[in-house]
């Protein structure tokens, strides 16, 4: 059994009213039930666990007393230090020891206080005695205890936690230290001769009563306060120099965080950019705001604070990580109990106890520093908010290479016969989604652009014809960074998450503009192509397994199944990921077979639900499940799963998928039903249908992710996690420049192929093929989204 850590410090408080009742109380039997009817009610500092509470109460037995003779107790000379006939060991804001005559004014204080139906609050500090010696603060050998040094810490801190709480000028206290308990205690009472303090409606006694319990920050800010009031000069000389080394390295990141010449990757000038771009007009900007006009800004604040951590701030931020763990691990057992250690809470509600059997959640320090770096974070986006409004982040512009390459042979010389300086050369449209506007008076360079026309069908010519289009270089052009957008190349930079969170950001937004609107149909695109590129990593996983498996002989039905699947879908990803103005007809025609055939249960539309569309995915799984039924070696199901699988719970899932199919099948027939005017009761059946479907596919859907499963990723899953995430720092890395010079284009495309010098020849080409068709896609993307 582990050993139980206690706190270093504990507070416990517990609050009485002042109530005529109490004049009269006497030792007669119906006392009791007064008692009882009157319980003090008590707030004690969380995680303590019952033991330690019962083991506090009995050596305190004070903490039961009545508010009258609460003060009697305190005056005795029970195990504390020696008193006479003058004086006492009650302590209080001026005096450490309070003459007998001003205890009887305490008393008479006290009598007011509750004649005007104050409250009389009871707490307890206690001290783990081993702590008390760590810091000088008590000898063991002797037993002697530095109670002026005990007396000095609660003395400031008492009037620190009157403030806190509100509670009036005509506030008092008192305290005193006990002694022959395991561990030292320091007893206080505090009360008010007038109270400000709030009322609240109390139903058990059918009144308003003053609000007794005191905030859990206060209750925390006692304890830091005890602690670093008694804290030795050593620790308290370390603590200062933790906290201004922290203070200095936070300085050193401000000061960094955002300087023109100093953004030295083409990431960070994009973030920053696109940051300013999407800022609220006419509203004080405030980083810590969740307004849903700031968010989209917010997020890009945050992209860059990422880069920039990764960067040219990493020195100065991993220091201040591990200055930050290092100063708050010196915290640990100060304040909270050992983790997952089980202790029973205590509330009180409508005047009846509430036991609940909970567990600890101890010192998480894991939680303080992750606290800490949003702090940090607010810290730094405010000042990149600052810098917003002094000016337009104009960050040195970027010095391109040729990247004439890209163009065919035809165009490049149609380009270099009419501007024989060109370096770098975009469509007029391409320029304004990069941030430049063209000049009226620059002459555009004109070359020759494939168009593939369509029939009165839709079906596309097999050839193009070329269209004379108006192309720019970068000597032609402004930067209008007011107007810049992101494409898919520089989008693809962020993870599948992070452009969840930006189509989140972008589509809360109310009122978009037109330029919003198209935004919101790149980013939708972007995470389109994210998601579909860890999908096809996770099947050329599959694919490479199934290549590697000896399967049983009853196993090769469904493994041949597999592969086959596995191809078919690969090719289906290869379609979706390339632009359909590239896609032949035969293609398109694949394409729109694959996509019914390998549909999603889940993702399908209600709307598209009718038996024929149906059709072809249910058959594929139908055919799964013959396959499946014939396996024997259940090692092989959790192998293509990437996590325990057994034969049963495959087949489960399998018939879930042909259950949702069903379902929503049925939804799209009643809802066919309805729009042909049955009449107002047929209606309403088919409606109440309807309901009860729903309600079948949610369980259906629950059944596919069970509660609790949603974090967890297949081992699979984890795999390519890793992989796409080093992929996009490599890609980034491809993108770092010296001294803030920024390279796009050519040597981006260069720099890329050699960090991924490993990816197959003919996956590389396809990858910088579909970069190329990114201005043309992101157009048709739009026009089917919008």
């Amino acid at each position: 059994m582990a050993e139980q850590i206690s706190p270093s410090i504990t507070f416990m408080l517990q609050y009485t009213e002042a109530n005529a009742q109490y004049v009269d109380y006497t030792n007669r039997d119906e006392a009791v039930e007064v008692e009882n009817e009157l319980a003090l009610d008590k707030q004690s500092f969380e995680e303590l666990t019952r033991e330690q509470i019962n083991s506090i109460q009995q050596s305190i037995p004070e903490q039961n007393l009545n508010f009258r003779d609460y003060i009697d107790y305190m005056n005795r000379s029970y195990a504390t230090e020696s008193q006479d006939r003058d004086i006492t060991a009650v302590f209080n804001q001026e005096s450490n020891y309070l003459q007998r005559t001003r205890v009887e004014q305490l008393k008479k204080n006290l009598e007011t206080a509750y004649q005007n139906g104050s409250l009389l609050w009871q707490g307890v500090v206690s001290f783990d005695n081993n702590w008390l010696a760590q810091e000088g603060l008590i000898d063991k050998n002797t037993g002697q205890v530095n109670q002026q040094a005990i007396k000095n810490a609660i003395r400031e801190m008492m009037p620190k936690m009157i403030q806190k709480e509100g509670l009036s000028d005509t506030a008092f206290w008192w305290g005193n230290i006990h002694l022959n308990t395991d561990n030292v205690h320091v007893h206080i009472g505090l009360s008010e001769l007038e109270s400000n303090r709030e009322k609240i409606y109390y139903k058990p006694r059918r009144r308003w009563e003053y609000k007794g319990n005191f905030s859990q920050k206060t209750m925390k800010q006692v304890k830091s306060a005890v602690y670093h009031g008694l804290a030795n000069q050593e620790t308290r000389s370390m603590m200062l120099r933790k906290e201004q080394l922290l203070a200095n390295l936070r300085t050193d990141l401000l000061a960094n965080v955002f300087k023109n010449n100093q953004v030295t990757v083409s990431a960070e000038k994009n973030f920053l950019e696109q940051a300013y771009n999407h800022l609220p007009q006419e509203k004080k900007w405030r980083y810590g705001s969740n307004a849903r006009d700031f968010a989209v800004s917010k997020f890009f604040i945050n992209r860059y604070l990422d880069s920039y951590f990764a960067n040219d701030g990493k020195e100065y931020y991993q220091q201040f990580l591990t200055e930050t763990r290092e100063f708050l691990a010196s915290y640990e057992g100060v304040y909270s109990a050992e983790k997952n250690q089980a202790y029973e809470k205590l509330r009180y509600v409508n005047g009846k106890a509430i036991k609940q059997q909970v567990h600890s959640s101890g010192y998480d320090i894991e939680k303080l520093i992750q606290r800490r770096e949003e702090e940090l974070r607010e810290r730094l986006g405010n000042q990149i908010l600052k810098k917003f409004m002094e000016e337009v982040p104009r960050i040195a512009n970027p010095e391109s290479k040729n990247n004439l390459s890209d163009f065919s042979v035809g165009n490049q010389k149609r380009i270099r016969e009419q501007l024989s300086d060109a370096t770098y050369v975009h469509l007029a449209d391409a320029w304004e989604k990069m941030g430049y506007k063209i000049p009226d008076d620059a002459s555009p360079i004109y070359i020759l652009k494939p168009v593939y026309d369509e029939d009165e069908n839709g079906m596309k010519s097999e050839t193009p014809r070329f269209v004379k289009t108006e192309a720019f270089d970068i000597s032609q052009v402004q930067e209008d960074i007011l107007n810049k957008r992101l494409n898919l190349k520089q989008l693809s930079l962020l993870s599948s998450d992070e452009l969840k969170a930006l189509v989140d950001a972008a589509k809360n937004k109310e009122n978009r503009s037109e330029r919003e609107q198209k935004e919101l149909g790149t980013y939708r695109y972007a995470l389109r192509l994210s998601l579909l590129a860890e999908k096809q990593a996770e099947l050329m996983i599959q694919k490479e397994l199934l290549d590697k498996v000896q399967p049983l002989e009853s196993d090769k039905l469904f493994v041949s199944f597999k592969k086959s699947e596995v191809t078919e879908r690969l090719e289906y990803i290869e379609l979706q990921m390339t632009p359909n103005f590239k896609l032949k007809n035969l293609e398109l025609a694949k394409k729109e077979a694959y996509s019914q055939k390998y549909e999603d249960s889940v993702q399908l539309s209600v709307k598209k639900a009718d038996r024929g569309y149906l059709r072809a995915p249910l058959s594929r799984l139908t055919t799964e499940m013959n396959a499946v039924a014939t396996v024997q070696d259940e090692k092989l199901l959790s192998l293509l799963k990437g996590r325990p699988m057994t034969k049963e719970s495959y087949l489960e899932e399998l018939k879930t998928h042909v259950s949702i199919f069903q379902v929503k099948n049925r939804i799209f027939e009643n809802n066919e039903l309805i729009a042909r005017d049955p009449g107002e009761e047929q209606a309403k059946v088919l409606k109440r249908s309807n309901a009860y479907h729903f309600s079948e596919l949610k369980q259906l859907y629950q059944k596919l992710l069970p509660e609790g499963e949603s974090e967890k990723q297949s081992q699979i899953a984890q795999a390519v996690s890793k992989t796409m995430q080093r992929q996009r720092q490599l890609k980034k890395s491809g993108l770092q420049q010296e001294q803030g010079k920024l390279n796009v284009g050519h040597d981006f495309m260069k720099g890329l192929s050699m960090t991924l010098r490993g990816t197959e020849r003919s996956d590389m080409r396809a990858f910088m093929a579909k970069l190329r068709a990114d201005e043309r896609a992101e157009r048709e993307e739009q026009s089917q989204s919008i």
